[in-house]
């Protein structure tokens, strides 16, 4: 058998291992616990079963395993922190996660089931879909907007051509409820890590703190495919609905969506406006490795490696499909953040930042009712001094589904930059309350400490898990409330995690602060200011940064800077006491008086 990765080729048969059409050498041990992996690539293989198929059951050490597995990744370009080919599940074993291609078909043959194999997929995400909305909308929760996860479904007989329908089936009704009013769903983002994973469905839905897990399973056998799903309460443990097998041929697949999908309308006009059927877009690409490289970004972390790898993944996809709107969302969206928040220079820190702009316009001109290009291009304005282009995609966004967690948030960023306090935490609440652990929201954490929240500000901290930004914040919000050996703990941690990083040198700052050490807080202001783009927001944080430690020249500029870019949140800069060594300056309450006449003018405007 010829299996094919990236860009590799393996063949079991001669014992051979290609990249880019070079012949590598490998040891026969190392060559077999790759091979074994792939043929397993469906499941988690344990060490003890390695042991016994790879080595035959001969007495080996566990170091001897861990050895294989590190050359084996260096061999296949990967290594123990990315994982993008072999993944280890601490405590547990291995599995093999690169996408694969195997090459025992002709190329046409290949072609044609590929492309079927899209039709299965259109078909069972119509199916689920329509299942799903009319159980819910024939049994509503007692007045309740229900919160729903969609799991990753289970392929019950594992073919490298069809395993990636687990995570994409749920991605697709992720996508599909949110136009939708009535219910509140788990991002894509959030449920990516069940896949390949036991966990309870229960136990899942208690961590995504939902009223329902929808679960499933499929199955293909030659021309037909087999559906099966589960709508469990989690506060009781109720299986509430199991459906009936779904059936479907292959060749009528394109035939039935359009018969189905007539079929909900009938079932739900009375719940369910035509608009929001209207918007209810399929956003399949062309690819089935596209879609696989765009699946594998959303799981990459909000940091400086994470956006970068998570580029380079959005990159490939895109390639090999140019039509596909959410591809073009994530790329603009994490340039945004690498062009924002990194320190480093690479090929993406040269990238201009408006090319964030031309990646969000071009995700709307193949859907413009996509909520994700709608919310990150209202952020690109609201950062670039575009504020009533921001809040009329604002509105837009309010009219496809007033009820969205994102909408909330993305409002809540707009009044925090113009300073409309109390509105911006409201909206943003309703967005945590919503979706309370995506790490998209977790900047209320700074609108909290802002308007002096500390306490609310240091609780939500808790909903993340560990990162820079949560230690970094924790350091910040106990500097605040005077515990300063905690939070010098949390800023030794946060240098430690994030070594050269952006939050490495906010901690350093006010570790230097702390210590009286000015100096070696102002050398890391100066580096925060060599990454520092024309963000309002940023250009704050960085004049605050040098307001506190005395530096008034370049304290004013940089508010200076900050207000011109469009951010006048008077109320956090009239009571920010990292200002207290400019607060006396002639030129620093002129400053002033200029937020305060932006934030007066905004406010009459739209409210």
């Amino acid at each position: 058998m010829i299996y094919k990765f990236n860009s590799y080729q393996i063949d079991s048969n001669n014992f051979s291992i290609q990249n880019e059409g070079i012949a590598i050498e490998i040891e026969p041990r190392v060559f077999d616990l790759i091979v074994y992996l792939i043929e397993h690539q469906e499941k988690l293989v344990t060490r003890d079963e390695l042991f016994k198929n790879v080595w035959q059951g001969r007495n080996v050490l566990d170091a001897t395993l861990s050895n294989h597995i590190k050359t084996a990744r260096s061999i296949l370009g990967d290594d123990g922190q990315t994982q993008h080919t072999i993944k280890t599940i601490h405590g547990r074993g291995y599995q093999f996660v690169a996408n694969l291609r195997e090459t025992s078909l002709g190329d046409g043959e290949q072609n044609i089931k590929s492309k079927n194999n899209y039709k299965y997929f259109a078909l069972i995400v119509l199916v689920i879909f329509s299942s799903l909305l009319a159980f819910i909308y024939i049994n509503p929760d007692k007045g309740q907007t229900p919160k729903i996860a969609i799991l990753p479904f289970t392929n019950s007989k594992p073919d490298p051509q069809s395993d990636y329908f687990s995570f994409a089936v749920a991605d697709q009704i992720i996508g599909d409820l949110t136009y939708l009013q009535n219910i509140t769903v788990r991002s894509s983002a959030q449920i990516r890590r069940y896949i390949s994973s036991n966990i309870d469905p229960i136990t899942a839905g208690k961590e995504l703190g939902v009223d329902f897990i929808l679960t499933g399973n499929y199955l293909k056998i030659d021309d037909q495919t087999r559906v099966n799903m589960e709508l469990i309460e989690v506060s009781s443990n109720e299986l509430i609905w199991r459906s009936e097998q779904i059936k479907f041929q292959d060749l009528s697949a394109f035939e039935l969506q359009d018969i189905v999908a007539q079929r909900v309308i009938d079932k739900l006009k009375v719940e369910f406006s035509t608009s929001e059927i209207q918007r209810i877009k399929k956003d399949i690409p062309e690819s089935p490795l596209a879609y696989e490289y765009y699946l594998r970004s959303l799981a990459y972390p909000y940091t400086t490696e994470g956006n970068n790898l998570a580029i380079q993944m959005l990159g490939k996809s895109q390639e090999l499909d140019s039509q596909y709107a959410p591809t073009y969302v994530q790329l603009g969206d994490r340039i945004r953040r690498y062009r924002q928040f990194s320190l480093k220079t690479n090929l993406f820190q040269n990238l201009p930042f408006q090319k964030a702009e031309e990646y969000y316009l071009k995700a709307l001109q193949i859907n413009s009712d996509l909520l994700s290009a709608l919310s990150y291009l209202a952020m690109f304005y609201t950062e670039t001094n575009q504020i009533d282009k921001a809040i009329e995609l604002a509105k837009k966004m309010l009219e496809i589904n007033p009820k969205h967690a994102n909408t909330h948030f993305t409002l809540g960023y707009i009044y925090r930059y113009v300073g409309m306090v109390d509105a911006a935490i409201d909206e943003m609440e309703k967005a945590v309350r919503s979706d309370p652990h995506n790490p998209k929201y977790r900047s209320l954490i700074g609108t909290y400490s802002g308007n002096s929240n500390f306490h609310k500000a240091l609780k939500m901290t808790e909903l993340y898990d560990t990162s820079p930004f949560t230690l970094g914040w924790k350091g910040l919000l106990n500097r605040r409330l005077g515990n300063s050996e905690k939070a010098l703990e949390y800023f030794d941690q946060t240098i430690k995690l994030d070594k050269n990083g952006l939050w490495a040198n906010v901690a350093t700052v006010f570790k230097s602060y702390i210590n009286g050490d000015t100096k070696t807080g102002l050398i890391a202001v100066e580096k925060l200011a060599e990454a520092a783009q024309n963000d309002g927001e940023t250009l704050y944080y960085l004049s605050s940064y040098y307001g506190l430690l005395g530096d008034k020249v370049n304290c004013i500029m940089n508010l200076k800077k900050a207000i011109d870019a469009g951010y006048f949140n008077y109320s956090f800069m009239v009571t920010n006491s990292y200002f207290d060594s400019v607060r006396n300056e002639s030129e620093f309450k002129k400053l002033l008086k200029l937020a305060q006449t932006k934030h007066l003018d905004f406010k009459e405007m739209y409210f």
